[in-house]
């Protein structure tokens, strides 16, 4: 005796169609929440590479004029360098400092500080840059301190 049976293939319940479109649009959507913090992490990585790069400009320039001190006249650097006495040496790094963004904002001047130093023929510097990247509210410095002159 054979067993007939009424369906020759059964048909998937009703309910089931369409789950594997479904499927492949959660994939889909998974995958490109992926993509979009991959980049956002680029943007992160290009913007940490900017910063760096205006950093080492800026121990470039700081390195510079420490080094413009060493040549001068010890006895003239506090009026040569220092911010409030705006000599000459301060107005050149103030024209090399426009290299950075943002350091021709009235907030991000580069500022010079000369004092007595540990002798009576030595000065400590102090020499502060600023810059701020387009559309960060933040601003960077970078600051060295030498002494100058001989102790």
């Amino acid at each position: 005796m054979k067993r007939h049976s009424s369906r020759a293939h059964p048909a998937a319940p009703a309910k089931q169609r369409g789950g594997f479109l479904l499927e492949a649009l959660v994939g889909i959507l998974i995958f490109s929440f992926g993509i979009l913090g991959l980049v956002g992490l680029q943007a992160n990585a290009i913007r940490h590479v900017n910063d760096a790069q205006y950093r080492g400009e800026a121990v470039y320039l700081a390195s510079t004029i420490v080094g413009r001190m060493w040549t001068d006249n010890p006895a003239q650097l506090e009026a040569n360098y220092d911010k409030d006495l705006a000599g000459p040496g301060y107005l050149a790094l103030k024209e090399l400092a426009k290299n950075l963004p943002g350091a021709s904002l009235p907030a991000n001047e580069p500022d010079i500080q000369v004092v007595a130093g540990p002798s009576a023929g030595s000065s400590i510097v102090t020499v502060t840059l600023f810059w701020q990247l387009p559309g960060d509210a933040t601003q960077h410095n970078y600051s060295t301190t030498a002494v100058i002159g001989v102790n």
